[in-house]
């Protein structure tokens, strides 16, 4: 759609209640090109080209560097026009970037800078901050004791080398990762956070782990899935988590491309903002969208949490925010650089 629509398009995502793909466009006559492909047309104020230029400055601001395909820099030092911003990211739905926030919080160097933009952009008040989802936990599918979750299994077709992929900031560069049990399953071979999220664990100990396809439907008392591929799925999308604090949720995508500020000073960007419930010790875990196949989304990298005993906010009422760094980006690299893709 982005193709065939040029400058006028303005996103798309998918809408459940009609099973249909939903396109933004900028003109009558591009709606009606819509419809012809087959797709849903809603004409909007802004392409999605000025939406993500939006983003992109917010970005820049923030320190991220410009980069090329297969290839990653890390982010540098946050100006004062986006500090205290916990977050944004584009939202078809609205044609608008929405910018988080926790309440109070946005400093007037920052409200200046969002002004500027008008009401292409959207305030967003968090009722908490986000924050990463590494912690102990009570067994399952673990790795490190239980402190995060194992993602998907990779490996490389011509040498037959096994890998995990997890989030990065489960672990450090060169660590020896232990998996359910606390036998040895190798070492940390390549690891991203800021900028990124996720890390690359080569297997060091196949003749006691044996990998495949699979993601367990409940990392407490077995099943499993086979995962066949991977998407980067639109807005709307239903797409389940697997981790060894809340085992299986699922929910829907609800942002794409988000820059998350975790804990007030650990910048990712890229993400994927999801309603799938999230608590400590889920880092790292295996987000899929079920269907026929099943298809790997990403790994789990932090959530807005409300504090102990208060599962993913719905004890007060809260709404689930939680989010996932794309596997499409993390096959991207480590596809070039280590040669691993998923089984």
């Amino acid at each position: 759609m982005r193709g065939k629509l040029g400058s006028s398009f303005g996103g798309s995502w998918f809408d459940a209640q009609s099973g249909r793909l939903v396109v933004g466009v900028t003109s009558e006559a591009s709606a009606a090109q819509v419809t012809e492909l087959g797709a849903t047309p809603k004409v909007v104020a802004r392409s999605y080209a000025a939406l993500e230029s939006i983003a992109t400055e917010l970005d820049t601001l923030a320190g991220r560097a410009p980069e090329k395909a297969g290839t990653r820099t890390a982010a540098g030092k946050p100006q004062a026009a986006v500090q205290g911003l916990a977050g944004w990211h584009i939202d078809p739905t609205t044609n608008s970037v929405v910018v988080s926030v926790g309440r109070d919080r946005l400093s007037r160097r920052a409200q200046e800078n969002l002004t500027r933009y008008g009401d292409a952009v959207r305030t967003e008040y968090l009722p908490a901050a986000p924050t990463t989802t590494a912690d102990y936990m009570d067994g399952g599918d673990q790795i490190n004791g239980g402190s995060c979750s194992a993602g998907f299994n990779l490996r490389n077709p011509t040498t037959g080398k096994g890998y995990l992929l997890t989030a990065g900031h489960c672990v450090s560069l060169n660590q020896t990762v232990t998996g359910q049990g606390g036998s040895a399953f190798g070492k940390v071979v390549s690891r991203w956070f800021l900028t990124y999220d996720d890390a690359l664990v080569e297997a060091t100990n196949p003749g006691y782990w044996i990998q495949g396809p699979w993601v367990d439907t409940n990392p407490s008392n077995g099943g499993f899935i086979n995962i066949t591929g991977y998407t980067d799925a639109p807005v709307g999308t239903y797409v389940c988590k697997s981790g060894v604090k809340t085992k299986m949720t699922c929910g829907n995508i609800t942002g794409k491309d988000e820059t998350v500020t975790f804990d007030g000073v650990n910048t990712v960007y890229g993400l994927t903002r999801r309603s799938a419930c999230v608590e400590k010790g889920d880092s790292g875990g295996a987000n899929y969208a079920p269907g026929a196949p099943n298809r790997a989304e990403g790994v789990t990298s932090g959530a807005v949490l409300y504090g102990t005993g208060l599962r993913c906010g719905s004890a007060i009422g809260q709404p689930t925010i939680s989010w996932h760094f794309p596997i499409a980006d993390s096959i991207a690299y480590y596809s070039v650089a280590y040669g691993a893709n998923l089984w």
